[in-house]
């Protein structure tokens, strides 16, 4: 049974492997290491498309130690060119082109170029028709990555369009990437009969990802005009979803109406003054309680704990931290939080 293993935003790993376990039966989770969910599965992978929280597909190929010395470069070249690759072009015998991009985490003399390098003239020796090709415009991608001793080599599956979805955004100032956009949407529980606000939207990533599954309305707004237009212009012509600009701290929305908040509250380089983060957070809270059904649920990023930890006391929301991201040089975390 083939071996891939999904590479995503780092705190997203349980995240992603629930996500596989909810979506695609007979397939095997295995290892989860930083980054990494790693599964077998006989499936054709065309199954692995649909799940929304994976930043790329690989198909694991080979694992095999290393050593920390330029010296051991050579011993990567060799174990490389030993490998049976027929599997990814079986027929072919014309002019491959391909690069490695190889990754290091480790006390190595050497750097993950010098390692790519090796890799690629084991491929080489191996194969005579596979060329090196750094232009972009390289047919196949390989991935080694080096974890102190050990290394892994594998095949990259998915295009660089695949964590975008394959559209041309419009981008308003701190906005999400799709992939932990879908990570908050996944928390929440996505089910048909949902009303669903995102008192934050920016350009609306997170109703985008929202949108890919069934639900009884979506709603969202930003204090930018800008935002909104740009929110506007991702999602679409979708039915049953309604946007406007508005103040999250004064939300034009009836008291209990929805079943689900889900958004991106401010933090880090999108507050001007991180003075300002306790007395909006206290309010936006408070707001986004009132428009919440009893049970219902709030699922929030933000690497400004103290003050979501503070307003959430105030607010009398039950409080729990799903996963800490590292994310952009920043390490917030994803909230969920349960109105009684």
């Amino acid at each position: 049974m083939p071996r891939y293993f999904f590479t995503v935003l780092p705190g997203l790993e349980e995240i992603l492997a629930d996500e596989m376990q909810a979506k695609i039966s007979g397939v095997r989770i295995g290892d989860k290491a930083r980054g990494k969910v790693y599964f077998d599965s006989d499936l054709p992978v065309e199954y692995f498309l649909t799940l929304r929280t994976a930043d790329n597909l690989y198909r694991f190929i080979h694992r095999f130690p290393v050593g920390p010395h330029k010296l051991h470069l050579h011993h990567i070249e060799q174990e490389i060119s030993r490998l049976d690759l027929s599997m990814i072009r079986p027929d072919s015998s014309e002019k491959i082109s391909f690069k490695v991009n190889a990754s290091r985490a480790g006390n190595h003399t050497y750097s993950r170029f010098d390692a790519s390098e090796a890799a690629e003239l084991g491929i080489m020796r191996r194969y005579r028709h596979f060329r090196q090709d750094h232009s972009g415009g390289h047919q196949l991608e390989f991935r080694l990555d080096l974890v102190q001793e050990e290394a892994v080599f594998a095949i990259r599956i998915t295009d660089a369009a695949f964590r975008y979805r394959g559209k041309t955004r419009e981008f308003a100032p701190a906005a999400l990437r799709p992939t932990v956009a879908h990570a908050l949407v996944w928390v929440s529980r996505p089910e048909k009969d949902d009303i669903f606000v995102d008192p934050c939207c920016g350009s609306g990533t997170v109703l985008s990802e929202r949108c890919a599954y069934p639900h009884a309305g979506i709603h969202g707004g930003d204090l930018s005009e800008e935002a909104v237009t740009a929110a506007r212009a991702n999602v679409g012509h979708t039915s049953g979803v309604h946007l406007k600009p508005w103040d999250a701290q004064r939300l034009p929305l009836d008291s209990g109406y929805a079943g689900k908040v889900v958004t991106n509250l401010p933090f880090g380089r999108q507050i001007s003054s991180t003075a300002c983060i306790p007395v909006l957070y206290e309010e936006v809270l408070r707001e986004m309680k009132r428009v919440l059904k009893s049970g219902g649920q709030i699922v929030c990023l933000t690497d400004a704990e103290g003050p979501l930890l503070a307003a959430a006391e105030k607010a009398h929301l039950r409080l729990t931290t799903v996963a800490d991201l590292r994310l952009k040089g920043l390490h917030p975390s994803i909230y969920l939080l349960q109105k009684d």
